[in-house]
């Protein structure tokens, strides 16, 4: 028997930071805003924004939790699940029925960044080992390499700020490189 499912794509940004469910840790949740633009007669116009409940299970959650920052440009996929509840405070309706609640929120199968909006650069990430040598050269790596490192990303948002050839990421400077030919454009480095 087929199961019936909304499956849906979504462009937006993160309205939130994720956190972890405090009662299910396999469990990371973020808010997400999207608001549809076009262009009309040479001038964008932008309608009402949508905000949503974003869920990440797993290793997804655990990626997610390490990369997505409030402000991110995302692209995520999944699909629409929706639950209904009974608010503590809630009154009776015209009917005299109890007031429920309906919550509509995605279940997230991919969550991604979207390059229309920034620059990204991706690593491998570093296998850690347990051994008190990682440890040390841990706490030996320059900020660069760390801020690069963070979930495997750094976006860079593009900006006229911030043009001295030096990028912010988390309050640490990072000096742009000039030994090869793929400076990035100046703006805050977000690990995403």
């Amino acid at each position: 028997m087929a199961q019936q499912q909304m499956s849906v794509t979504m462009t937006g940004f993160a309205a939130s930071h994720p956190s972890r469910n405090n009662s299910n840790p396999e469990l990371v949740t973020f808010r997400m805003a999207s608001t549809p633009s076009w262009n009309t007669d040479g001038k964008w116009k932008e309608g009402e924004s949508l905000f949503i409940n974003v869920q990440c299970w797993g290793k997804l959650g655990v990626n997610v939790l390490a990369s997505v920052v409030k402000g991110a440009p995302l692209v995520i996929a999944g699909r629409m699940t929706c639950f209904h509840f009974k608010p503590d405070n809630a009154r009776d309706n015209a009917k005299g029925e109890p007031h429920i609640e309906e919550v509509w929120r995605v279940r997230a199968s991919n969550v991604g960044l979207d390059l229309s909006h920034s620059q990204s650069k991706w690593q491998r990430p570093v296998k850690e080992v347990d051994t008190a040598d990682s440890a040390d050269s841990a706490d030996s790596a320059d900020s660069a390499d760390a801020a690069e490192n963070l979930g495997g990303y750094a976006a860079v948002a593009g900006g006229d700020d911030n043009r001295d050839g030096t990028e912010s990421t988390d309050g640490a400077d990072v000096a742009a490189s000039d030994d090869d030919n793929s400076v990035e454009p100046a703006g805050a480095v977000a690990p995403l």
